[in-house]
């Protein structure tokens, strides 16, 4: 920050939060826009607290000059701010704190959060994200949000802090619901980040948060299911029920699931047979999720098709009774 004393100034000068004409109130945002695009780390010791506190200043006035308009933000400004937005939200994600302790809760169902020191800004800049979103026409939206710009905030679903993930939900499912014509890339966008970890890592902050924007979506699918809805359904949903950490996740995992069975019941036996293949062999907590899991599709299953899997649902309950963990 080349002067920090004029930034300071400027900050804090007072200046009107409604503008007196489109115009005016255009120059105004850019003007506030500019001065947000700097960015803090929080862990630069020649960051001083009140350019911080300055720059959240901004990003309020921002938010609230954004607000009070009652007219869509206007194609002019949608660049910078979305320029904006990008400086502050898309950084590389530090690493966890401590890999080796949060191994050890991967079996919880709420793991150790993490909170980022940036959030006092990332706050505000996720508030004006959704602002624009919700007040912008898809049509000029697509032109400064595009495929990179989806990924990108996509990544950002590893971030270790629960607060950035909500607002990040909330963001990228509205986003999905205003770009028709990227609904399809998005959603194979985030079929390969849960393909990634079931078949690779393991590893990922968010995937409770992505499959709770899959379950609405899942909700809004038509009848029949289209093929590659029923592909999803077995190739990345059923088998999120073998990784370790599924515990972290199986309430979004089975609502998903639900919504698959309530829409087409004869998959209901698929989804079973998926599970006693993934069934857990010393985890008595995966057990219980799982058990309860089995008898809500249980209930739904049509006579022949419990006939049929009657002997293996019976055979591996029978398992976990005589198994020395049961209680």
């Amino acid at each position: 920050m080349s002067n920090p004393k004029t930034l300071i100034e400027f900050f804090e000068k007072e200046k009107p939060l409604v503008p007196s004409s489109p115009t005016s109130g255009n120059e105004e945002i850019l003007s506030t826009v500019s001065y947000c695009t700097f960015v803090f780390t929080f862990t630069d010791p020649s960051e001083s607290p009140a350019q911080r506190d300055s720059k959240r200043l901004q990003l309020s006035r921002l938010i609230a000059m954004l607000k009070s308009s009652k007219k869509p933000v206007h194609e002019k400004v949608v660049g910078p701010l979305v320029s904006m937005i990008k400086a502050n939200l898309f950084r590389p994600l530090p690493p966890p704190t401590n890999p080796s302790a949060i191994s050890e809760f991967l079996d919880e169902e709420d793991p150790i959060s993490i909170f980022s020191p940036l959030w006092s800004h990332l706050q505000i800049v996720y508030e004006i994200l959704l602002r624009l979103v919700n007040s912008t026409d898809s049509k000029i939206l697509r032109n400064y949000m595009d495929h990179s710009f989806l990924l990108n905030l996509l990544s950002l679903f590893q971030s270790e802090d629960p607060r950035e993930r909500e607002s990040l939900k909330n963001v990228y499912h509205k986003i999905y619901s205003k770009f028709v014509c990227d609904r399809s890339a998005m959603r194979k966008s985030m079929t390969d980040v849960l393909l990634n970890y079931v078949f690779e890592t393991e590893k990922h902050s968010g995937i409770a948060d992505l499959l709770e924007i899959w379950g609405t979506i899942v909700n809004g699918f038509t009848v029949p299911l289209k093929e590659e809805h029923k592909l999803f359904l077995m190739r990345v949903l059923i088998p999120l029920h073998k990784t370790k950490g599924m515990q972290v996740y199986h309430r979004q995992l089975a609502y998903c699931i639900s919504q698959f069975v309530q829409k087409e019941p004869m998959l209901g036996g698929v989804v079973v047979r998926g599970i006693l293949r993934y069934w857990p062999v010393t985890n008595c907590q995966k057990e219980i999720l799982l058990i309860g899991e089995l008898e809500d599709l249980v209930e739904n299953l049509d006579p022949d098709q419990y006939r049929k899997l009657a002997l293996p649902i019976c055979t591996q309950i029978t398992k976990c009774i005589n198994s020395w963990n049961s209680q």
